[in-house]
């Protein structure tokens, strides 16, 4: 199986671990800290990727 990179192939990603966050832990617990940190790093990456 070929793997493919998204950042070798000239895509914006960021990546961002969130200590203590499960799979889909913002959308569990949408209120809680980590969740609203999540979601704010999520919009400024894509602000700053749609300000170009």
């Amino acid at each position: 199986m070929r793997r493919w990179n998204r950042w070798a192939a000239g895509g914006d990603a960021e990546l961002h671990v969130w200590p203590g966050g499960a799979h889909a832990f913002d959308a569990l617990a949408p209120d809680a800290p980590l969740s609203r940190d999540a979601r704010r790093a999520r919009l400024r990456w894509l602000q700053r990727l749609l300000s170009r």
